[in-house]
C-alpha cells in the first residue's frame, strides 16, 4: 500500500483526460471530506450532487456512487486532496481510541451519540430470543420493513444506489435478530423480481451496485444454525437466477470467518464457487492439503493466483512452484515486495538474458518499475552488474513498449543516446504526458532539432485536446521550446498558435501567468513578453 501519491501516479491509473476533471474539481474545493481508513480513502465530492468515493490505496482505482461508477473525476479529486494533506487519519484515531481505558471510551461515545443523534441506532444490541419478551415484537417489526422496502422498488420499476445502501445497511444493523426465512425471503423475492427494478444495474454507468446486500445476507446467513436443506434451497434458487444474482452472496462464503463456519458444508459450497475461490475457502477453513492439490492441478486458475495461493501454504513450496511453473512475473514481484530486492533483480536478468523457452515476463509498466525499483534498492550488484541490469530493463520495456520505464532506466544509466530512441515515439498508456516532457527536458541540449519537432507536435496535439491540465501542459512544451530555438523564431512559432487558436482564452492564461501576452489588433497579432 503507497503511503503518499504522487500526480504521475494518478494519470498513470485514470488517464490524462479525466486526471484534467478531477483536477478542476479539487481546485475548485468540491472535495468536502476525505477519512483514510484501512487502507482506503473514503472522500464526499460535490458534483452534480454529491457522490461518495471510495478509492484503494493499494491499485489506486476507485469505486464512486456517481453514473460513471468508478475510476472517474471524483476518484481523482479524492487523491489530490490526499496527496496534499486534506483527509482526517481514522487509522491513527482508531489507535488512539485502542489506547483508552472503559470511561474514557464511554466520554467519547456519549459525545459522538450527543453530536450524531441518529448513530445510536448502529450502537444498538439486540436482546437474544425470548430476552424480556421483546424479540418477537422486533422480528415482525422488521419483517414488516422489509417487505415493505421490496415493495417500493417493484412499484417504482427501479432500484438505485439510495436503495441498495438502505437494505444493505438494514441488513448489516440487524444480522443478529434477522430469521434464516426472512434472508431466503430477500433472496428470492430479488432474484425473482429482478427484472422488474433493473438487477442493481445502471446501464448508462454500465454499473453494478448491488454486491454489498448479497454480502451481508450471506454474513447473517452464515451465522443461522444451518442444515444440508439450506443449500439445497440455494442450489433451486441459483437455478432461476438467470442474471448472476447471487454471485457476491456465495462469493463471500469463501472469507476467513465465514469459511470457518461452513467447513461442514464444503461439498455443498464446492457446488456455488469457481475453482479459484473455493481453494480460497478451503485455505481459509484450514483444509491446506485439499487446496494445494487444486493449486497444483489446476490448469484452469489464473498463474498469479495460483501462486499467491500456494504462499499462504508453504512459502518454500510455493516458490519451487512457481518456479517449476515459470510463474516468474510472480516470482519477481514477490521478492520485491518482501524486500529481496537481489533475488528480484537476478530472476529478471536471467529470463531477460536466456530464459526458459516460452516463459514470457508481464508486459506492463507497473510490473517493469517494481523491476527499476528493486534495481535501485538492491545492494549486492556493483556499478557494472547495475549498469547492466537497466540496460536489459531498457531493452525489454522498449520492445514491450512500456516507453515510461525506458525513460526512467534511461536517465538512471545516463545515457542520452540511448533516450534518443523514445523522442518520436507517441503518447500511450505506457507512455504518458509526464514522461515524454521529463524525456523532452533531459535532452533538448544534446538533440535540440528533434526535441523542438517533438515539442511542435505534442504541443499542437495537447492544444487540439482542449482542456485546462491539456492547455497548461502546452504551454510548458512551447516554453521549453524556447531555450532551444532563437528568440524570433520562439515569438512567430507563438504568434502562430494564437492566430489560429486565438479564442482558446484559457490556453492565453497559461501564457500570461509567465509574462507573455497576445493580442490581435486588425488581423495583426501582437506579442508581449
Amino acid at each position: 500500500m503507497v503511503d503518499s501519491v504522487n500526480e504521475s501516479e494518478i494519470i498513470r491509473a485514470y488517464g490524462e483526460t479525466i486526471f484534467e476533471r478531477g483536477l478542476g474539481y479539487f481546485r475548485e474545493g468540491r472535495v468536502t471530506n476525505v477519512i483514510k481508513f484501512r487502507g482506503r480513502l473514503i472522500g464526499e465530492v460535490s458534483g452534480t450532487k454529491g457522490y461518495t468515493t471510495k478509492v484503494d490505496l493499494d491499485d489506486l482505482g476507485c469505486d464512486c456512487s456517481c453514473p460513471y461508477g468508478g475510476n472517474c473525476k471524483h476518484g481523482v479529486a479524492v487523491l489530490l486532496q490526499y496527496s496534499d494533506d486534506g483527509y482526517v487519519d481514522c487509522d491513527e484515531i482508531m489507535e488512539r481510541v485502542e489506547e483508552m481505558d472503559r470511561d474514557e471510551l464511554m466520554e467519547v461515545v456519549e459525545e459522538f451519540v450527543r453530536l450524531n443523534p441518529a448513530s445510536l441506532r448502529y450502537l444498538h444490541v439486540h436482546p437474544a430470543r425470548g430476552e424480556g419478551g421483546t424479540s418477537d415484537a422486533q422480528i415482525t417489526s422488521l419483517d414488516k420493513q422489509i417487505r415493505s422496502m421490496l415493495r417500493r422498488i417493484v412499484d417504482d420499476g427501479f432500484a438505485d444506489h439510495g436503495f441498495a445502501d438502505d437494505l444493505s445497511g438494514l441488513i448489516r444493523f440487524n444480522e443478529t435478530l434477522l430469521t434464516k426465512e426472512q434472508i431466503f425471503y430477500i433472496l428470492e423475492f430479488l432474484v425473482n423480481n429482478c427484472e422488474e427494478y433493473g438487477c442493481f444495474y445502471d446501464d448508462y454507468a454500465d454499473d453494478y451496485f448491488g454486491d454489498e446486500i448479497f454480502e451481508n445476507l450471506c454474513d447473517a446467513f452464515v451465522r443461522k444454525g444451518l442444515e444440508a436443506s439450506d443449500f439445497g434451497r440455494l442450489k433451486e434458487l441459483r437455478g432461476t437466477d438467470d442474471y448472476d444474482m447471487l454471485s457476491p452472496f456465495f462469493h463471500k462464503m469463501a472469507e476467513v470467518e465465514n469459511a470457518k463456519a461452513l467447513v461442514e458444508f464444503k461439498e455443498h459450497i464446492r457446488e456455488f464457487l469457481n475453482e479459484q475461490t473455493y481453494v480460497e475457502f478451503l485455505i481459509n477453513c484450514g483444509l491446506v492439503d485439499e487446496a494445494r492439490e487444486l493449486i497444483e492441478e489446476g490448469k484452469s486458475l489464473f498463474y498469479e493466483n495460483r501462486f499467491r495461493s500456494y504462499l499462504r501454504i508453504d512459502k518454500e513450496a510455493a516458490i519451487e512452484f512457481a518456479r517449476r511453473e515459470g510463474f516468474y512475473s510472480s516470482l519477481i514481484r514477490y521478492y520485491h515486495e518482501i524486500g529481496e530486492h537481489d533475488e528480484a533483480v537476478g530472476l529478471f536478468s536471467e529470463v531477460a538474458r536466456k530464459g526458459p523457452p516460452g516463459v514470457q515476463l508481464e508486459p506492463s509498466s507497473q510490473f517493469y518499475g517494481i523491476i527499476l525499483d528493486s534495481i535501485k534498492k538492491g545492494g549486492a550488484l556493483d556499478e557494472s552488474g547495475t549498469e547492466s541490469a537497466l540496460r536489459d530493463l531498457f531493452e525489454v520495456c522498449y520492445s514491450a513498449q512500456c516507453y515510461d520505464v525506458c525513460v526512467d532506466s534511461g536517465m538512471e544509466l545516463g545515457d542520452k543516446r540511448l533516450l534518443r530512441r523514445l523522442i518520436g515515439k507517441e503518447r500511450t498508456c505506457s507512455f504518458g504526458l509526464e514522461s515524454k516532457l521529463e524525456l523532452l527536458s533531459y535532452l533538448l541540449d544534446e538533440y535540440p532539432d528533434e526535441v523542438a519537432g517533438a515539442l511542435k507536435a505534442l504541443a499542437t496535439s495537447l492544444i487540439e485536446a482542449m482542456g485546462n491540465y491539456s492547455y497548461e501542459k502546452a504551454a510548458d512544451c512551447v516554453f521549453l521550446l524556447r531555450g532551444i530555438v532563437s528568440d524570433a523564431e520562439w515569438r512567430e512559432y507563438v504568434k502562430g498558435i494564437y492566430d489560429q487558436h486565438f479564442r482558446k482564452i484559457n490556453l492565453w492564461k497559461e501564457f500570461k501567468k509567465r509574462g507573455v501576452v497576445l493580442k490581435r489588433r486588425k488581423s495583426v497579432v501582437e506579442m508581449v513578453g
